[in-house]
Protein backbone atom coordinates (compact mmCIF):
# COMPACT_ATOMS: atom_id res chain seq x y z
CA UNK A 1 0.00 0.00 0.00
CA UNK A 2 1.13 3.59 -0.62
CA UNK A 3 3.53 5.41 1.75
CA UNK A 4 1.89 8.80 1.08
CA UNK A 5 -1.57 9.87 2.18
CA UNK A 6 -4.54 9.21 -0.08
CA UNK A 7 -7.90 10.96 -0.42
CA UNK A 8 -10.66 8.75 -1.83
CA UNK A 9 -13.56 10.88 -3.05
CA UNK A 10 -16.90 10.38 -4.79
CA UNK A 11 -15.90 10.90 -8.42
CA UNK A 12 -19.50 11.55 -9.47
CA UNK A 13 -20.12 14.30 -6.92
CA UNK A 14 -19.58 17.94 -7.91
CA UNK A 15 -19.07 19.02 -4.28
CA UNK A 16 -16.55 16.23 -3.67
CA UNK A 17 -14.57 17.19 -6.77
CA UNK A 18 -14.61 20.75 -5.43
CA UNK A 19 -13.16 19.46 -2.15
CA UNK A 20 -10.33 17.80 -4.08
CA UNK A 21 -9.60 21.06 -5.92
CA UNK A 22 -9.75 22.92 -2.58
CA UNK A 23 -7.07 20.57 -1.19
CA UNK A 24 -4.92 20.81 -4.34
CA UNK A 25 -4.99 24.62 -4.31
CA UNK A 26 -4.20 25.00 -0.60
CA UNK A 27 -1.88 22.12 0.21
CA UNK A 28 1.40 23.45 1.67
CA UNK A 29 3.32 20.35 0.50
CA UNK A 30 2.17 17.75 -2.03
CA UNK A 31 1.38 15.05 0.55
CA UNK A 32 -1.84 13.76 -0.98
CA UNK A 33 -2.60 11.41 -3.82
CA UNK A 34 -6.17 10.98 -5.03
CA UNK A 35 -8.52 8.34 -6.39
CA UNK A 36 -12.25 8.13 -6.94
CA UNK A 37 -14.06 5.81 -4.53
CA UNK A 38 -15.59 4.12 -7.59
CA UNK A 39 -12.25 3.52 -9.33
CA UNK A 40 -10.50 0.16 -9.39
CA UNK A 41 -7.76 1.35 -7.03
CA UNK A 42 -10.32 3.11 -4.82
CA UNK A 43 -12.33 -0.10 -4.52
CA UNK A 44 -9.17 -2.06 -3.74
CA UNK A 45 -8.20 0.37 -0.96
CA UNK A 46 -11.74 0.31 0.47
CA UNK A 47 -11.68 -3.51 0.58
CA UNK A 48 -8.19 -3.48 2.14
CA UNK A 49 -9.45 -1.22 4.95
CA UNK A 50 -12.75 -3.15 5.26
CA UNK A 51 -14.87 -0.18 4.25
CA UNK A 52 -18.08 -0.27 2.16
CA UNK A 53 -17.49 -0.41 -1.59
CA UNK A 54 -20.94 1.01 -2.48
CA UNK A 55 -23.44 3.50 -1.15
CA UNK A 56 -20.72 5.93 -0.12
CA UNK A 57 -21.45 8.04 2.94
CA UNK A 58 -18.04 9.65 3.33
CA UNK A 59 -14.80 10.50 1.66
CA UNK A 60 -11.78 8.63 3.02
CA UNK A 61 -8.30 9.73 4.04
CA UNK A 62 -5.69 7.00 4.27
CA UNK A 63 -2.75 8.16 6.35
CA UNK A 64 0.02 6.12 7.99
CA UNK A 65 -1.76 2.90 7.08
CA UNK A 66 -5.03 3.92 8.75
CA UNK A 67 -8.30 4.83 7.05
CA UNK A 68 -10.22 7.82 8.40
CA UNK A 69 -13.85 8.46 7.50
CA UNK A 70 -16.48 11.16 8.08
CA UNK A 71 -15.48 13.83 10.62
CA UNK A 72 -12.09 12.22 11.28
CA UNK A 73 -11.33 12.31 7.54
CA UNK A 74 -12.17 16.03 7.40
CA UNK A 75 -9.86 16.71 10.36
CA UNK A 76 -7.06 14.66 8.78
CA UNK A 77 -7.51 16.53 5.50
CA UNK A 78 -6.99 19.80 7.39
CA UNK A 79 -3.77 18.47 8.90
CA UNK A 80 -2.55 17.33 5.48
CA UNK A 81 -3.35 20.64 3.76
CA UNK A 82 -1.32 22.46 6.41
CA UNK A 83 -1.15 26.12 7.39
CA UNK A 84 -4.29 27.64 8.87
CA UNK A 85 -6.23 24.50 7.90
CA UNK A 86 -3.97 22.39 10.11
CA UNK A 87 -4.54 24.83 12.98
CA UNK A 88 -8.31 24.59 12.46
CA UNK A 89 -8.03 20.78 12.34
CA UNK A 90 -6.16 20.79 15.64
CA UNK A 91 -8.84 22.93 17.28
CA UNK A 92 -11.61 20.67 15.96
CA UNK A 93 -9.65 17.59 16.98
CA UNK A 94 -9.30 18.92 20.55
CA UNK A 95 -12.77 20.42 21.01
CA UNK A 96 -15.14 18.20 19.02
CA UNK A 97 -15.22 14.53 19.96
CA UNK A 98 -15.89 12.04 17.15
CA UNK A 99 -19.05 11.10 19.04
CA UNK A 100 -20.42 14.53 18.06
CA UNK A 101 -18.45 15.22 14.86
CA UNK A 102 -19.40 11.99 13.07
CA UNK A 103 -23.20 12.37 13.47
CA UNK A 104 -23.00 16.03 12.36
CA UNK A 105 -20.94 14.95 9.33
CA UNK A 106 -23.50 12.24 8.55
CA UNK A 107 -26.32 14.79 8.67
CA UNK A 108 -24.48 17.12 6.27
CA UNK A 109 -23.23 14.42 3.83
CA UNK A 110 -26.53 14.09 1.86
CA UNK A 111 -26.49 17.86 1.23
CA UNK A 112 -23.53 17.43 -1.15
CA UNK A 113 -26.03 16.35 -3.83
CA UNK A 114 -27.44 19.91 -3.80
CA UNK A 115 -24.32 20.90 -5.75
CA UNK A 116 -25.06 18.27 -8.39
CA UNK A 117 -24.00 14.80 -9.39
CA UNK A 118 -22.94 13.10 -12.60
CA UNK A 119 -23.64 9.64 -14.02
CA UNK A 120 -19.93 9.11 -14.47
CA UNK A 121 -16.68 10.37 -13.03
CA UNK A 122 -15.76 13.93 -13.96
CA UNK A 123 -12.65 14.40 -16.08
CA UNK A 124 -9.75 15.32 -13.81
CA UNK A 125 -7.92 18.60 -14.26
CA UNK A 126 -4.25 18.35 -15.34
CA UNK A 127 -3.25 19.25 -11.77
CA UNK A 128 -5.34 16.41 -10.34
CA UNK A 129 -4.34 13.96 -13.07
CA UNK A 130 -0.69 14.39 -12.05
CA UNK A 131 -1.57 13.37 -8.47
CA UNK A 132 -3.99 10.49 -9.18
CA UNK A 133 -3.03 7.01 -8.11
CA UNK A 134 -2.63 4.77 -11.18
CA UNK A 135 -6.18 3.80 -12.17
CA UNK A 136 -7.62 6.38 -9.75
CA UNK A 137 -9.90 7.78 -12.45
CA UNK A 138 -10.80 4.45 -14.05
CA UNK A 139 -13.90 2.48 -13.15
CA UNK A 140 -14.07 -1.30 -13.50
CA UNK A 141 -14.69 -2.12 -17.15
CA UNK A 142 -13.10 1.09 -18.49
CA UNK A 143 -10.17 0.95 -20.86
CA UNK A 144 -6.77 2.03 -19.46
CA UNK A 145 -6.34 5.81 -19.14
CA UNK A 146 -3.53 7.93 -20.52
CA UNK A 147 -2.21 8.26 -16.94
CA UNK A 148 -1.65 4.50 -16.73
CA UNK A 149 0.22 4.42 -20.04
CA UNK A 150 2.71 7.06 -18.90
Amino acid sequence: MPEFSVMLFDGKCVFCNGAVNFALEREQQPLLRFAALQSEVGQELLRHHRLPTRDFRTFVIIRNGRAFTRFEAAVQLGYLIGGKWARLAKVLDLLVPDLIGNPVYSLLWPLRKVFGAHDQCLLPSPQLRARLLPGGDRFPGDSPSATDAA
